[in-house]
């Protein structure tokens, strides 16, 4: 069953509350207990945080409430962290009382079976009794970053940015998370979507739609209770903005896992994929290739064509990147003679190199300047996008003050594959991603971006040219 208008209202407004009440909130070392609360208290959230438990007078150095009627006026949002059947009753109470939404952290609901599946029923017909948006059961909650406002109960620290991350599994969405921090991309929003008994993906994805800090979607799904509502809520974001989705529960023998968790039915991955390409979603194989093709959606600008310039000065990774590159229908187009001339008399007219696309500098291209000046010679043909290949040495600086100004002047997607390792290259990470350069680890990674690039425009393309046609 959908949402009503009222409920949609609800969810939007909420995922921005200023006023959030607690049941449950408690002292004890326990994670759930304490996660919430710690999350709002020790960050920049500047609403109102009420605990409410009748066992405390207070918790934090913050008055706690017997019970939820006595916070006046009523508060945006519900976190309720008690057992499933005592989350019923809150719900209902939560109705009542006028407040807007509702998280409910425990499972015990549909994933567990025939008692839990009825549960779940009675949860959905008190939510839509009061119009009251529930999120999860079974979820870590959602947090909005640059609100500060952490209404999980895990740890999860992460700059803020432009990827709403959406996940079934709390503990698959912290690893996309984790991907995304440790690529040095920020976070817009963070939704434990759980069961999704009574607030779908495809809610979530519409409530943010228009939200000017949300660039990019990255979800996590095992399964879609609506299918249909997915798909044609999909179709009308992804002309804006792009939706990256890791699908679990691809081989059957997987299935039945997936129902014990989220109580989510999996459906034949076949389907799956067909969905995902008529409504232009970007399909990931991993948490951490979701995070890197969210952190390329972005920073880079989209691409016109599929004509490819690579620059390097060490073939091997180039030919690693070209591997897949070409397979996803890159073009690596040869380069005017006249281009390739003034290249040569950059790096020297005695360099032995053939040059050609993919274009290798060899020695001379350890120079930053010259790395820089053949580039600019590059940027002036008609590519659409550009690999540049650069070997991390601490002792010669990376010319990302011109890939940033280049990046500016030309318009064209530029993806660097660093290649170093992360703790080595960590210090000068912050300044490259601070620059709008969109760097990798690996040439692998780097080829990932770009094809993700390449569909994106595929689809575009399609769209345009046969809009709404299904392939």
């Amino acid at each position: 069953m959908s949402l009503t208008d009222l409920m949609k209202e609800r969810l939007k407004n909420v995922l921005d509350a200023e006023r959030i009440a607690i049941i449950g909130a408690t002292q004890h070392e326990h994670p759930v207990g304490m996660g919430p609360i710690c999350n709002l208290l020790s960050s920049s959230y500047r609403g109102t945080v009420f605990p409410v438990n009748p066992k405390y007078d207070q918790i934090l150095g913050h008055k706690c409430h017997a019970n939820l009627e006595s916070i006046q006026p009523p508060p945006d949002l519900v976190i309720i962290l008690l057992n499933q059947h005592l989350a019923l009753e809150m719900t209902e109470r939560a109705g009542r009382h006028g407040v807007q939404a509702v998280t409910i952290i425990t499972g015990g609901f549909r994933e567990t079976g025939a008692d839990g599946t009825l549960m779940e029923e009675k949860l959905r017909a008190i939510a839509y009794r009061y119009d009251l948006p529930v999120i999860g059961p079974n979820t870590l909650g959602f947090s909005n970053f640059h609100r500060g406002m952490h209404g999980i109960f895990w740890h999860l620290k992460a700059s803020p940015g432009h990827v709403a991350v959406v996940a079934q599994s709390g503990g698959v969405g912290l690893s996309i998370a984790n991907s995304l921090k440790n690529l040095e991309c920020g976070l817009s929003h963070f939704i434990g979507a759980g069961n999704c008994s009574i607030v779908q993906i495809a809610d979530y994805l519409h409530a943010l739609k228009d939200n000017p800090l949300v660039k990019c979607f990255c979800v996590f799904m095992e399964g879609l209770v609506n299918p249909r509502e997915f798909y044609e809520t999909a179709r009308t974001i992804t002309h804006e903005k792009p939706i990256v989705v890791y699908k679990a529960g691809k081989r059957e023998e997987v299935c039945s896992a997936t129902v014990t968790h989220t109580g989510s039915l999996t459906g034949e991955y076949a389907l799956y994929q067909a969905m995902f390409r008529q409504a232009g979603v970007l399909e990931a194989d991993s948490s951490w290739e979701a995070a890197v093709v969210s952190k390329a959606m972005c920073l880079l600008p989209p691409v016109s064509g599929n004509r490819l310039c690579v620059l390097t000065y060490t073939a091997g990774p180039a030919i690693v990147a070209m591997d897949r590159l070409v397979e996803a229908g890159w073009e690596l187009s040869p380069i005017r003679k006249d281009v390739m001339i003034r290249i040569q008399s950059i790096i020297g007219d005695n360099t032995p190199v053939i040059l050609q696309n993919p274009v290798d500098l060899t020695g001379p291209g350890f120079v930053p300047n010259t790395y820089a000046r053949a580039l600019k010679q590059l940027l002036q043909e008609s590519f659409d996008a550009y690999l540049l290949i650069w070997s991390y040495n601490p002792v010669v600086r990376i010319p990302v003050a011109e890939i940033e100004a280049f990046s500016r002047e030309f318009a064209k997607p530029i993806v660097l594959a660093l290649l170093a390792s992360e703790v080595e290259i960590s210090p000068c990470l912050q300044d490259i991603h601070s620059r709008g350069i969109c760097a990798y680890m690996t040439p692998e990674d780097a080829a990932v971006a770009l094809n993700a690039l390449l569909g994106r425009h595929r689809f575009l393309t399609r769209e345009k040219e046969r809009p709404g046609q299904i392939d």
